[in-house]
């Protein structure tokens, strides 16, 4: 066994006699020359005395194998799943995709789901993230009482929503099972984990947008602005999804537009991350018809007009150079003029467009919720409760009031 770490070699030393080399790469040592076996033995003794009580400690299999622990297990497969074995998950998922990078078939996801990797192997679990752990220490209790609430309650912006907690769920499943695949894992704990959609908390109200403040902002846009932010009112389209809209989504026919892609920071291409790219849509249900309002779609037909009646393929609201607009250049002049005529007083997202359609739709729907969620694309109805809850309470309570005045002799 010790014969495996020390060689003898065909180089020669000043001295003119042969040296021995001493390789300890696999231990995360480097390698050192000797004039004779014994020097070279002699620090390998040193080095395993220093090492012994890591053995012990941290059940460094590696060690153990040199020390002949295993005198029935020497071939090499099993030497190397031994090592894997102890590998923290970090080190296996690194070394996984850095042979993807070196070109090894592995499955897209390494790449794609990167940084909700990264985001789950830096949790910490009692003074230890996850990515320190070694996969046979990784428990159900870990995934229960850290892994899954930390992930709800850390997200950019707060908390997490239940969609996106569970796709990152889906990852590191899909990294456990790849261990598995690799015979690197025994098990996979977060299966077994309960995995529940949280208690909602209650949802800061939105403010309900007023049609004559809407004009307001529509007359103080620049011309060149003012269709974008039409049909972004008209048809509560996100601002990823109305900046991919290519010609071929408008049907001038039936006055509707399909969404079936949205703009990404960073999409994946042939296996190349392209930024500012479009991809899908941000879930199946946003995948939707929405009828577009008779005003608007006249002003997109005098555009495509105008524009020659360019092929279909080309941006609907695109660049002269055909290229999809920056989202940046849509806030900033919404901001501009929001800011110009609140004095100073108030600030609008894009996204704030969107709400205001929503708030068109459940005067006109009333409580028909489910047309509405669908037009929004929502992935569950729920959503629609949550956010636009107080505004359907509010109507509800101004319609029975009407009512029950309107029944009142005076």
């Amino acid at each position: 066994m010790i014969q495996k770490y020390i060689k003898q070699q065909k180089q020669r030393l000043k001295e003119n006699r042969n040296s021995w080399r001493l390789d300890l790469r696999s231990f995360n040592g480097g390698q050192k020359y000797f004039a004779t076996f014994d020097q070279a033995k002699k620090e390998l003794d040193s080095f395993l005395k220093l090492e012994k009580q890591k053995v012990e400690d941290s059940d460094n299999w590696t060690i153990k194998d040199l020390l002949g622990e295993f005198p029935d297990q020497d071939t090499k497969y099993e030497w190397d799943q031994r090592l894997k074995n102890n590998d923290p998950l970090r080190t296996f998922y690194f070394r996984e995709y850095k042979n993807m990078k070196g070109g090894k078939p592995l499955p897209d996801y390494f790449d794609k789901y990167k940084s909700q990797f990264i985001a789950i192997l830096a949790i910490n679990v009692g003074g230890k993230t996850v990515g320190e752990l070694r996969p046979r220490d990784l428990t159900v209790e870990h995934c229960e009482t850290y892994i899954l609430p930390t992930l709800f309650n850390s997200g950019k912006k707060g908390s997490r929503s239940y969609k996106t907690v569970k796709e990152m769920r889906s990852c590191f499943n899909k990294l456990m099972a790849f261990g598995k695949s690799r015979n690197c894992l025994a098990q996979n704990p977060m299966l077994d984990a309960e995995f529940k959609r949280p208690v909602l908390e209650q949802q800061p109200k939105i403010e309900k947008l007023s049609t004559d403040f809407i004009h307001r902002i529509d007359s103080h846009l620049p011309k060149s602005m003012k269709l974008a932010y039409r049909f972004a009112c008209g048809t509560g389209l996100r601002a990823g999804e109305q900046r991919a809209l290519t010609w071929d989504d408008i049907d001038f026919e039936m006055s509707e537009v399909s969404v079936r892609r949205s703009a990404k920071l960073k999409v994946v291409i042939d296996g190349e991350i392209v930024k500012n790219g479009v991809g899908q849509v941000k879930t199946n249900t946003s995948n939707r018809i929405v009828p577009i309002p008779a005003n608007i779609l006249k002003d997109l037909k005098e555009l495509y007009i105008k524009q020659g009646r360019p092929a279909k393929t080309n941006f609907v609201f695109g660049t002269k150079y055909n290229t999809m607009v920056s989202r940046s250049r849509w806030i900033e002049q919404l901001q501009k003029v929001v800011k110009k005529i609140s004095n100073g007083q108030k600030t609008l997202r894009w996204h704030d467009l969107r709400h205001y359609y929503a708030s068109k739709m459940l005067e006109y729907f009333g409580d028909d919720i489910w047309t509405v969620s669908n037009l929004m694309g929502h992935s569950d109805i729920q959503i629609t409760q949550n956010v636009y809850g107080h505004w359907m309470q509010d109507m509800a309570r101004k319609q029975k009031l009407q009512q029950q005045i309107a029944n009142i002799n005076f």
